[in-house]
């Protein structure tokens, strides 16, 4: 995924920004602009972004004003009440602090009575250049290679996903240990860079009139009656459980630090416990909150060394690690990716007779003969979390109830990108491709199996409070929502 352009990356007086930026094409500076173009679509927040930075930074030097845009369409793959509550919610907070920092901020909201065909494009055209996210899956990473393609002004995609840019690490890596190593040196100097650049130019004028909306002062309800006129899957419906808000977000950070990272390293496993993950990942993945805030707070915390170390090589490690993973592989979301000698001991059995075959429909609301997987899809289906543990099990079982192990991968990045708040993630494709194969191989070769080892429930059923919670998850009334004949995994766009 490294630019296949070799042009000067522009100076932005900030080595961070300039280790984070890479040329999406070749198109050469417009001189008559109005405006720099800050297009963002997953990293919504206006404080500790590299890609409003780098774009106010370069303004700067062309004594020109920024415009951030973020827009919301109906089209995009799984829209559902549950993705545009969270995408909305972070473009208002978004819209606050652009307005904090002096810098124009607007927001689209595709509805059936408001298309506005080509905005993007048609924003770019009086822009000296467009500064983009560098997202290495799904919808962020389709749009914007595709959008830079055809546009005639230079685009320079920003790695604001990640404390260490991956443009900053070899590109050789192959283990997990081998990208630690390369990753930890690097991570106090990338966390210590400068961040919220000011503007220098006054705010910028829209150069054409569209309908846009004003976010700052919307009420949650108000959010709500917007995203009920969108063409979108309304029968999944919003999570209370995760606010989309970046005040929610650093208060959750400060009381996990506070109350649970001392005790991290040995709660981590068990989904009944309280504190046992951050419940972060949703604000990470829509970058309501960024990596290196979350990096910053652990470090400055009283926690012994031994939990922050732990929680960071969850959190920054593997996450970061996945994120490389993808950044060099465009099929990391596909079966294809998976190691060869998965793919082949999994086709050896494909043919394996399975003990029940489940419908989709039968495995999105949880009903199935199994209580812990059915509960871990019912608080997947309820509150688009689902604890980090139980997600091993929960993708191992997928391959013995479907058909054939293609099917099951695919069934996997259904549900996970549909319901989930942290789907179509690298981090959750990452965790998928541990469940079919991209571990250590089994100590035996078994039916269906074959030399992936499977996993059973016995082992998180011991632990404390498991089974009272399995119980209780498995007693809630859940809303039934629509599901298709098979699942699809989207093309590309």
């Amino acid at each position: 995924m490294n630019s296949l352009f070799d042009i000067p990356i522009p100076d932005f007086g900030n080595d961070d920004l300039t280790g984070r930026c890479r040329p999406l094409n070749d198109k050469i500076e417009y001189e008559d602009a109005d405006y720099v173009l800050c297009w963002l679509q997953q990293a919504l927040r206006a404080f500790d972004n590299p890609v409003i930075d780098a774009a106010v930074a370069y303004a700067n030097v062309n004594n020109l004003p920024v415009l951030v845009y973020h827009g919301v369409r109906q089209d995009y793959p799984h829209a559902s009440d549950r993705l545009h509550y969270f995408l909305l919610g972070g473009s208002r907070d978004l819209q606050r602090g652009c307005a904090e920092r002096g810098i124009r901020c607007v927001s689209y909201l595709q509805t059936p009575g408001n298309i506005e065909k080509g905005l993007v494009y048609r924003l770019s055209a009086q822009a000296r250049a467009v500064f983009a996210e560098d997202h290495p899956t799904f919808v962020a990473r389709w749009q914007t290679q595709s959008f830079a393609s055809k546009v005639n002004r230079p685009v320079f995609a920003i790695d604001a996903a990640r404390l260490v840019p991956t443009r900053a690490l070899p590109n050789s890596l192959k283990t997990t240990p081998a990208f630690r190593a390369a990753n930890r040196p690097l991570r106090n100097g990338f966390a210590a860079a400068k961040r919220d650049i000011d503007p220098e130019v006054a705010i910028c004028d829209l150069p054409f009139k569209f309908k846009h909306i004003d976010l700052i002062d919307t009420s949650d309800a108000q959010l709500r009656n917007l995203i009920a006129e969108c063409n979108i899957d309304h029968s999944l419906g919003t999570c209370e459980e995760f606010p989309p808000s970046r005040s929610v977000a650093l208060a959750r950070m400060s009381d996990f630090i506070s109350d649970y990272l001392p005790k991290y390293k040995w709660t981590r496993n068990n989904p009944a416990a309280a504190g046992s993950g951050s419940q972060l990942s949703p604000y990470l993945h829509f970058g309501i909150l960024g990596p290196r805030e979350l990096y910053q707070a652990i470090q400055a915390s009283d926690a012994h060394s031994a939990a922050k170390w732990k929680f960071l090589d969850e959190a920054i490690t593997w996450r970061e690690w996945f994120h490389y993973q993808a950044y060099h592989d465009d099929e990391f979301d596909r079966f294809s990716s998976l190691p060869k000698r998965a793919l082949n001991t999994l086709f050896e059995h494909a043919s394996d007779p399975r003990p029940k075959l489940y419908s989709l429909n039968e495995l999105i609301h949880g009903a199935t003969e199994d209580a812990v997987w059915n509960a871990a899809q019912k608080q997947w289906l309820s509150t688009g979390y689902m604890h980090n543990n139980l997600r091993m099990y929960w993708g191992k079982k997928l391959i013995e109830w479907t058909p054939d192990p293609e099917t099951a991968w695919n069934t996997a990045c259904y549900i996970n990108d549909r319901l989930s708040l942290d789907g179509r993630d690298p981090a959750t494709y990452g965790n998928m491709q541990w469940c079919f194969g991209k571990a250590k191989p089994g100590y035996s070769e078994k039916p269906i199996y074959g030399w992936v080892a499977p996993k059973s429930s016995r082992a998180v059923l011991k632990r404390a409070g498991v089974a009272d919670w399995v119980e209780t998850m498995n007693l809630k009334t859940l809303p039934t929502i629509l599901v298709p004949d098979r699942p699809n995994h989207p093309a590309r766009l």
